[in-house]
């Protein structure tokens, strides 16, 4: 009977917990979603073209603000203010040239670390992942100073609401210059700050949607079917993983793919003129010295070449796509084989413009 007893008492016990339990849950779940907007994962609509025009600088230099931009918007989670001091900063110390140096200072990249060529103003290049002057390697930097030694300024970035004060509360605790410093220019600073918060003011969305202005997006082996019907040259068939024509590319290799896509499009009907542009960072200036047109930014049916060391590429080698689609935010989708070593299927992604691209198209 003691048993029976227990069994009783406890019964209408562990039911109240479970429904206390339940009723903890839902109640917090419910605050959670009403009271913490997602406001990360943002980024801007707008083309590098744009940008250069809005900016006023050159294409080459608006690849890498969108870069900074879309880094510091989708990766840091800062508001717009606070990105538009950024690039207030940046255009005051490089003019937004990752391989900027100022020798004397022993500084260098986008937001001119110290340590690069001296150590006297101390050794901030010593936490990036090597010693390499590129946007990847820098924003890689950045990342880490802010989660890391600079977490400060970045809790500060996240509701910081006026670009003007932003970029000199950066310039003063990320950078180092003091407000009393003549390099700090001041008033040219907040009025760059005010200038890209405008360029970028109503060009933002979410980013890492399956549907939207950028397109779907792609990182698969399967073909994103949001770009069903959408290809200029048509979905790369099951040929085009097969040596084509006189492609004498190794099998497998993101050369021997583009070769052969390059044969499928009808871009190309002479093959052999394709063999022997070198390695895959090699292929837009080996196409342009064999009477091609160097573009600033994707076109359908352009060779795209990615320089070693960028998106993880091997440092000798690089990378060499083809670009499939270009959607109205000017992100585009390209095909590729040897993505990550994988050599016997077609990879597909959605990319946004940085430095290390470089494209090349037919005449």
């Amino acid at each position: 009977m003691g048993k029976n007893i227990r069994r009783i008492v406890l019964a209408p016990l562990i039911l109240l917990f479970i429904v206390f339990i339940s009723t903890f849950a839902i109640l917090f779940s419910g605050s959670n979603h009403s009271s913490e907007p997602d406001t990360g994962n943002v980024e801007t609509t707008l083309t590098v073209e744009e940008v250069a025009q809005k900016g006023g600088i050159s294409k080459e230099r608006a690849q890498d603000v969108l870069a900074i931009f879309n880094h510091l918007m989708s990766k840091e989670n800062i508001t717009l203010e606070a990105a538009a001091g950024f690039l207030a900063i940046g255009e005051r110390e490089s003019g937004f040239d990752p391989k900027a140096v100022n020798s004397g200072g022993g500084v260098a990249g986008y937001f001119q670390w110290s340590g690069w060529s001296s150590k006297v103003n101390g050794d901030r290049w010593a936490n990036a992942p090597e010693r390499k002057l590129d946007s990847k390697t820098e924003l890689a930097l950045l990342s880490k100073e802010l989660n890391g030694s600079y977490s400060k300024v970045k809790t500060y970035l996240q509701s910081a609401k006026d670009s003007g004060e932003a970029a000199l509360y950066i310039s003063e605790h990320y950078e180092g210059v003091a407000l009393s410093d003549g390099q700090t220019k001041a008033d040219q600073l907040k009025k760059d700050a005010n200038k890209w918060e405008s360029v970028f003011k109503d060009s933002l969305k979410k980013s890492g949607t399956s549907q939207g202005s950028s397109g779907p997006v792609a990182d698969s082996y399967d073909f994103p079917n949001g770009y069903q019907g959408k290809l200029k040259y048509g979905q790369p068939s099951a040929k085009v993983m097969t040596t084509m024509g006189a492609n004498t590319y190794p099998v497998g290799q993101c050369t021997w793919y583009v070769a052969n896509r390059l044969q499928e499009t009808g871009i190309t009907t002479d093959s052999a003129v394709y063999n022997y542009l070198g390695d895959g960072q090699d292929w837009v200036s080996s196409l342009v010295a064999r009477g091609w047109k160097q573009v600033s930014s994707p076109k359908e049916g352009a060779v795209m070449s990615t320089a070693g060391g960028v998106d993880g590429t091997i440092a000798s080698y690089g990378h060499v796509a083809f670009v499939e689609h270009v959607n109205a935010d000017g992100s585009f989708l390209i095909s590729e084989c040897n993505y990550k070593g994988v050599q016997n299927k077609v990879h597909y992604r959605v990319l946004h413009m940085q430095s290390g691209y470089s494209f090349a198209v037919a005449k």
